[in-house]
């Protein structure tokens, strides 16, 4: 059994380096959104890196807009159950989607915060290109190709 995510939207926003990077190569935009929270007394589980309790994930390629909309999202009714707080937390990772290059090659915020301030929004996660954030990279002949 599954319990039903509350829709939300995570907007993208691409340096100028970023988009063009990508657009040249015909690369998409992942965004991947992790589940979980704090147990009741005695109903946690080591699942580093995450809390206690693990309720999923989900992932969508952004649109042409760059936005990913998480509806419909579910999660584990049973991990649910377990769950101190029922707005639970939400972290999300945005990424390269890996269908162009091996590697991934965005430099993301990543916002993580409880449910309620993601619900029935859209949030914006600024991303550049990882070359932008460690030219050392670059210098080195490590950059992510």
């Amino acid at each position: 059994m599954t319990v039903p995510v509350p829709r939300f939207s995570i907007a993208v926003t691409l340096s100028e380096h970023a988009r063009q990077r990508l657009q040249s190569i015909h690369e998409s935009v992942l965004v991947i959104a992790y589940f979980d929270g704090d147990p009741l007394p005695a109903q946690g589980r080591d699942n580093a890196p995450f809390r206690d309790v693990f309720l999923g994930n989900d992932q969508k390629l952004v649109d042409d807009q760059n936005v990913a909309t998480f509806d419909p999202t579910k999660v584990s009714q049973s991990n649910w159950d377990r769950l101190a707080d029922k707005d639970y937390f939400v972290t999300i990772n945005v990424v390269s989607a890996r269908k162009a290059s091996k590697n991934n090659l965005l430099w993301c915020g990543v916002p993580e915060k409880r449910l309620s301030t993601f619900a029935g929004k859209t949030t914006e996660v600024s991303c550049d290109l990882i070359d932008e954030h460690f030219p050392v990279l670059k210098s080195l002949g490590n950059s992510p190709k």
